[in-house]
């Protein structure tokens, strides 16, 4: 006789951990908003992926700022950033596991923004909404809105009005 699985003889577990990403820039404040975002809706149980995208001036001001010779990597050169440490400390003090990346930006910065997250196989985007004028987005482009049309996973805007 083969005893039929009950539901308290079965355990269910989920290896399925989840990846948020934050693109962040060197502001603070936007920083913050946009941690004190995610802190407030996610679990614990998921991984903050904060990126910061370098042009090749940032980058190289960035190394000069703290005396590098060259030895650090983008990733390192990213976890010095003053948004990517405001964001860790809020997102660590809601007990969100942490991860910095930092990128070369090769292509746009919203390419740069999708490229990582596809490689991260993330599940949710957290960004910041600057207030804009209609014409500045036509003549400048919005990383937002480039974003947000290619997204392939849910994003979260965290509107200009929102401090961390």
């Amino acid at each position: 006789m083969c005893d039929e699985p009950t539901i308290e003889s079965v355990s269910v577990r989920y290896d399925m951990s989840e990846t948020i990403l934050l693109p962040l820039r060197n502001y603070r404040p936007w920083a913050e908003a946009v941690a004190g975002a995610a802190a407030a809706v996610e679990s614990s149980d998921v991984t903050a992926l904060l990126l910061h995208v370098f042009d090749e001036e940032e980058r190289a001001s960035t190394r000069a700022n703290i005396d590098d010779d060259g030895s650090m990597t983008v990733d390192d050169l990213a976890a010095r950033k003053s948004g990517i440490v405001a964001a860790r400390e809020i997102l660590q003090d809601a007990g969100v596991s942490v991860e910095v990346r930092g990128r070369e930006q090769v292509e746009t910065t919203a390419d740069s923004i999708l490229t990582v997250s596809d490689e991260a196989d993330v599940d949710r985007l957290y960004l910041y909404g600057r207030k804009r004028s209609p014409t500045g987005k036509a003549v400048f482009g919005s990383t937002l809105q480039r974003v947000l049309l290619n997204a392939t996973v849910p994003v979260t805007v965290v509107p200009s009005n929102v401090t961390g």
